[in-house]
């Protein structure tokens, strides 16, 4: 069906009047700016009756998909917990109870959950997580390739190499350099009242061990 935005509609809004993902709406619509809705923008919703019950989750691809999808959270209710989100890619939101950390938040953003059949894993106990995911950039093999220079919708991401790894979706790049990251984190939720997903200068990875990785499935 197509629905014309009225004043005060969000993309969260609309997705839980029609009962739908917000990724289906970011992705169906080909929109790459979830905050920016204007009045009497048409958008198409899909008939989620007409979805059978084990259909398959379609994760976004498109590196402005990702961003588009990372960018849709930002801001959210959802606090910082080590270990937690991540687990069901096919909600709205990263957490089904409100909290969330990095690795879960990249998870659900690339449309996997953080536990994982993929063989590349099996090293790591079947998980995605910051060690995980630096190992899998690192190596000829897994779901991330290698970049040299970071691209929109990539990942960031270093390893414990101290005392905790962290990771997040490249949301611009400019001059060839990273100039924002949205990612989940301890720090913002400290800054932003419990809000840990936010889309920040990349101060928090400037660092020699970085790595950078575009998901290939």
């Amino acid at each position: 069906m197509i629905y014309s935005v009225v004043k005060g509609d969000t993309l969260s809004r609309i997705a839980t009047k029609f009962g739908v993902p917000i990724s289906s709406l970011i992705i169906l619509n080909n929109i790459t700016d979830p905050n920016r809705l204007f009045i009497g923008q048409e958008l198409q919703v899909p008939n989620i009756q007409d979805v059978p019950p084990n259909a398959t989750f379609t994760a976004p691809t498109s590196a402005n998909s990702l961003v588009a999808r990372a960018r849709s959270v930002i801001g959210s209710a959802i606090d910082y917990r080590l270990g937690a989100g991540g687990m069901l890619p096919t909600l709205t939101k990263p957490s089904s109870d409100g909290f969330c950390d990095c690795s879960g938040f990249v998870c659900w953003v690339l449309g996997l959950s953080r536990q994982t059949k993929s063989p590349f894993y099996k090293n790591f106990g079947g998980w995605i997580y910051t060690d995980s995911m630096e190992a899998d950039v690192k190596a000829t093999s897994g779901i991330f390739d290698k970049l040299s220079v970071p691209e929109p919708g990539c990942i960031v991401v270093y390893g414990a190499l101290e005392k905790i790894g962290h990771v997040g979706i490249v949301s611009e790049v400019t001059g060839g350099k990273m100039s924002k990251v949205v990612h989940c984190s301890s720090g913002n939720s400290r800054r932003f009242e419990k809000r840990a997903i936010q889309e920040t200068l990349p101060t928090v990875f400037e660092r020699p061990d970085i790595l950078w990785g575009k998901f290939v499935g």
